[in-house]
């Protein structure tokens, strides 16, 4: 029998591509019909902040460098479109697994490890790790269950409580947000927190990609790491781990309205602690 937290180096090609749950379909759906609506008095409040701020770009105060979630950035969209194997990738090792198979699974389900790397080597809080590394730990810190119990493959992660642990960790002060709005991220960039947003996985499309069109909620986080602000946000600046072309992935410039209609409503924000 597996334990919940086991690195799972046997999976099958079904599992090696995330499959969710109807369970989870189901809960996501729900969320999309109410989280709008409670976000309400939360944008409410930032507005009001925020409102008095100059023109301009916002960024945190030092730069955050990209980290994709896939060895090869190049091979994004193969990876996301094609379901491009691990062992097809030249680089796959750089990730730090210890086989292909390995990587695959786990680099499918690495978007919030990417984002908590991106914060940590931007902020300096601790000393460079894999990304293999980072989900190690985390797994340990109860951020991700492969299996139950009873040893069924369950897939459910990546955990607010895990991930906590392992950005505290690592040198970081962590604040998370549910029922946020899109004021609120800017809010907490201002303020010099680095932003993992949840957002729908067609925020990494280009403009003419036949996936482009929002059809699903949550399900990814991307770094968010500045604004840009004209009588209210305009644009948002951010790092998307699985960005389907160069464009999409490092310093990625997001319309608020795109950004908008892809944003599930909750982030997680990190910040050193001292």
């Amino acid at each position: 029998m597996k334990s919940p937290a086991e690195t799972p180096t046997d999976t099958t090609p079904e599992s090696a591509f995330p499959r969710r749950s109807r369970r989870i379909q189901l809960q996501r759906t729900m969320h999309r019909l109410i989280d709008p609506i409670l976000s309400v008095p939360n944008a409410w409040r930032a507005r009001q902040a925020l409102g008095t701020l100059p023109a301009g770009d916002y960024r945190v105060p030092m730069p955050i460098p990209y980290v994709a979630q896939f060895a090869s950035p190049e091979h994004i969209k193969a990876y996301i479109h094609d379901e491009l194997h691990g062992r097809d990738d030249p680089a796959w090792a750089t990730f730090g697994a210890p086989d292909p198979d390995t990587y695959t699974f786990w680099a499918h389900r690495a978007c919030a490890i990417a984002c908590l790397k991106m914060a940590v080597d931007g902020f300096g809080s601790a000393p460079r790790e894999s990304m293999f590394a980072l989900t190690e730990a985390g797994i340990q810190h109860g951020g991700y269950i492969t299996h139950d119990a009873t040893g069924a493959f369950v897939d459910m992660g990546w955990l607010y409580a895990g991930l906590v642990k392992l950005a505290e960790t690592r040198g970081l002060t962590v604040r998370g947000m549910a029922y946020a709005s899109v004021l609120d991220v800017c809010a907490a960039i201002r303020d010099g927190w680095g932003v993992a947003a949840a957002v729908t996985p067609e925020i990494g499309e280009p403009e003419g990609s036949p996936y482009y069109r929002v059809r699903r909620y949550d399900g990814h986080f991307v770094l968010v790491y500045g604004f840009r602000w004209d009588r209210g946000c305009t644009h948002l600046l951010l790092h998307n781990p699985s960005g389907r072309s160069a464009e999409m992935q490092a310093d990625a410039v997001i319309p608020i309205r795109r950004f908008r209609a892809a944003f599930a409503h909750r982030f997680i924000a990190f910040r050193p602690s001292s």
